[in-house]
């Protein structure tokens, strides 16, 4: 994809997220067409707002290539977030992992046992998704990706206690997921399997685009609750049990 494409295609994005006003869709001049074309997309987006200090990343069974999106906007739990004029969002819960080292480009690709090393901390997160098109189903999966994979914030819970070190099941851990004090969801667990698998490959993929992840970087690896929606002025709570809320 052409540095022009891509940057039309960032600047609609980036007026999209500013105004509150959605896209029917990317006009056919710079539509990103595969992958490689959405993730020029999000390049050109950082060069614009400046270096990620955060990305999602995920899969939808373990064997299951993953799909990667840095995330424009933090907010430490409990946090109030402005929708605009959202009136019906969706949320995610999840654990997210903050890294103790950089991870530059190496002269080999970053393996589980790389990614297990250079991990300082574990989060509770709840991801807030809210697409930049008017119906996220009625544009390809290419331009979903370059929308960053519809993430709106990461509201990002207190470290959990006495970890690395501590046995924590990363997969499916115990999860209820409230909304207005109504239960609305439980862990089903994250489809994609290992979460460090993910980030290996989230690893490989920054390595190779913007000078690798670097130590405080946060990451998100999944959803464990499946998506729930919820209406603007709803009270959110993802109460993982041990692991904090």
């Amino acid at each position: 994809m052409s540095a022009s494409r891509a940057d039309a295609a960032a600047a609609l994005l980036i007026e999209a997220r500013r105004s509150g006003v959605p896209l029917a869709g990317f006009p056919e001049a710079c539509r990103p067409r595969d992958a490689e074309e959405a993730y020029a997309v999000q390049d050109a987006v950082l060069r614009r707002r400046g270096r990620a200090g955060a990305w999602k990343v995920g899969a939808s069974a373990p064997a299951a290539a993953a799909s990667f999106a840095p995330i424009g906007r933090l907010a430490e739990s409990p946090a109030m977030l402005q929708s605009g004029s959202l009136r019906l969002f969706g949320i995610e819960a999840e654990l997210a992992f903050r890294l103790g080292r950089d991870l530059p480009p190496i002269d080999r690709p970053y393996v589980r046992a790389d990614i297990a090393a250079a991990l300082a901390a574990l989060h509770p997160v709840v991801e807030v998704l809210d697409s930049r098109f008017v119906d996220r189903l009625r544009v390809d999966e290419a331009a979903r990706l370059a929308d960053d994979l519809s993430n709106f914030a990461l509201v990002v819970g207190p470290a959990v206690p006495d970890w690395p070190g501590r046995a924590v099941d990363l997969v499916a851990p115990a999860l209820a997921v409230a909304i207005d004090g109504a239960a609305v969801a439980e862990g089903g667990g994250n489809a994609a399997g290992d979460p460090l698998r993910l980030m290996a490959e989230l690893a490989n993929h920054c390595a190779g685009r913007g000078g690798g992840l670097r130590r405080g970087d946060l990451v998100t690896t999944g959803s464990l609750s499946g998506l729930v929606l919820a209406h603007a002025g709803a009270a959110v709570v993802a109460d993982f049990g041990p692991l904090g809320t």
